[in-house]
Order: structure tokens, then sequence, then C-alpha cells
């Protein structure tokens, strides 16, 4: 492990390291993820920007605390104290899925901190539904998308509900294997995923007990208060659920843009680091 430095938020230590020089950049992972998962990409980037990679709240090298709040709310609290406590505002955030929801939210509340965005599957669940228990929600957004709600329906009833019940019982094995079906559309197991994300899936699994996407207060129309510029990123091999989220956000933040990437899957940025790399790239720059 490199040398990583630790930073007090809201009652939790978040992990990052920190290189290159310039304009700020922040990236924030995903579920199963930490700051590993941007070690490939953050090369790409050192030469023009001081790079920030962290770990959230319980994420390896952290561990989760039973019953511990990682929610959207709690995770935007902890990165906007670590944006101000770290004299970064405004920073460009790259995010990656629950990571990218999290960066999301921190252009809702806090523009202020907030330069750009490029979000990579954010898993913007009010695109969705607000309750995805409640059977009518789900009728309707298969009435408004017959895809889309399939979709969802799929991502839920094998990935999401059994994910949760299996770390409910303390079965993290089991709850490996239901979530990545889920976020493949079972076209991947544990087994199968590259090893620095088997490890990363490994290490912080516990962690995803507290980060259900669907605990929140906010609205699709939230996203019309986004200021500033996003790039939305999707890979046609993800669930299409996480491509119709970035096709309604396309529609309600101002200043967004949407780029499909063809054969990648949700970590888009592993399957097609160097394609990844140069539009997030350009984005920035430009």
């Amino acid at each position: 492990m490199e040398n990583l430095q630790t930073f007090a938020a809201n009652g939790v230590e978040l992990h990052y390291s920190q290189s290159g020089s310039g304009k700020p950049l922040l990236f924030i992972p995903g579920s199963i993820s930490d700051y590993r998962t941007w070690e490939g990409i953050r090369a790409h980037f050192e030469k023009t920007h001081r790079c920030f990679v962290l770990s959230r709240r319980f994420q390896f090298p952290g561990h989760y605390v039973a019953k511990g709040d990682s929610s959207v709310d709690a995770n935007t609290e902890d990165i906007a104290a670590f944006i101000r406590g770290m004299n970064l505002a405004p920073v460009t955030l790259v995010g990656h899925s629950f990571g990218a929801f999290v960066a999301l939210n921190l252009a809702i509340r806090y523009p202020e901190l907030v330069e750009k965005v490029v979000a990579e599957e954010p898993i913007f669940a009010p695109a969705l539904a607000s309750n995805p228990k409640n059977p009518l929600q789900l009728l309707s957004l298969l009435f408004r998308n017959f895809k889309a709600g399939k979709s969802f329906a799929r991502l839920g009833m094998k990935g999401v509900e059994p994910t949760f019940k299996a770390l409910a019982a303390g079965d993290t094995t089991t709850a490996q294997k239901t979530f990545i079906d889920g976020v493949t559309d079972g076209k991947k197991t544990p087994e199968t995923l590259d090893e620095l994300t088997r490890r990363q899936l490994e290490d912080n699994i516990a962690a995803l007990a507290g980060e259900d996407p669907f605990i929140n207060k906010i609205k699709l129309s939230d996203a019309k208060k986004i200021a500033c510029k996003v790039l939305l990123l999707s890979g046609t091999e993800s669930p299409y659920a996480f491509r119709f989220i970035n096709e309604q956000l396309e529609k309600n933040i101002p200043k967004a843009q949407h780029h499909v990437f063809q054969g990648a899957s949700h970590w888009i940025h592993i399957d097609q680091a160097g394609k990844f790399s140069e539009m997030a790239g350009d984005f920035i720059k430009n």
C-alpha cells in the first residue's frame, strides 16, 4: 500500500493520496471500490493537475462499522468537508456509480465547491424511483420506458435485494456474487473480474450495507440546479437502467453532455482506461 494520508470528517476517517501539480482534481470511487480503482487513471492527469484519489467513509483501508451510515448525504458532507479543509474549491470531480451520485449531489448542494463533474454511470436513484419497493413506481417506470423498467427490476431482484439480505446475514461471499450479477446483467462473476476490482470487492463488500442509494431526499428535478458543466458516461454492456439514468440527467442538467462507450461495462474506467482518460481529459481541459 502506498503512503496514504487521512482526513477527519464528521466523525470518520477518509483515506487519500495526492500527486501531481496544477488545478485540483478529485476522484471519488463507487461502491465496492476505493482509492485503488483510480490508480490507472490518475497518471494521465498528474502532469496538469493536483490529483487526489480518495477512499470514502468505511472503504479500504478503513473498515465498516455495523449499522454505519454511508448514505449519499453522509458522503456528500464528508467530501464537502474534505474540499474545504484541503482548500480545493472549486474542484473538478470524477466519480463512479455511487461516487458519481455523490459528486452530482455536491454540485446540487454546494455549487461553489464544484467546477466540473465527470459522472461515470451515476446511480442517481431518483431518476428511477423514490421507493423501489413500491410496485406502482416500478409499473410507472415500465409504462414510461419498458426497457428501463425491466432492467431496473432485474437489477433489484438479482442484485440489490439479495445483496442487502446477504449482508444482513453476514454472508459476504453471497453478497459479492449477487452484487456483481446485478451490476453486470449476469455477464460477470467475482471470479471473472479483473484482479484489482476483485480485490476491492472483497475488501469493501461489507461497507455496501450502509450505501443504499434510495435513502435520500433528492428529486430528479434537483438536477436542474447543477450550474457547472457535467460529462455523463455510460457503457453498452452495463444494465440499461444506468444509461436511462444518464438520459434523464442529460435532460435535466443545463450544461450536460452524454457519451456512451461501446463494449464497456459498469467500470468504463477499467474496461477502456485509455478512451476514458482521453474523453475526460478533453472535457476537463475545455
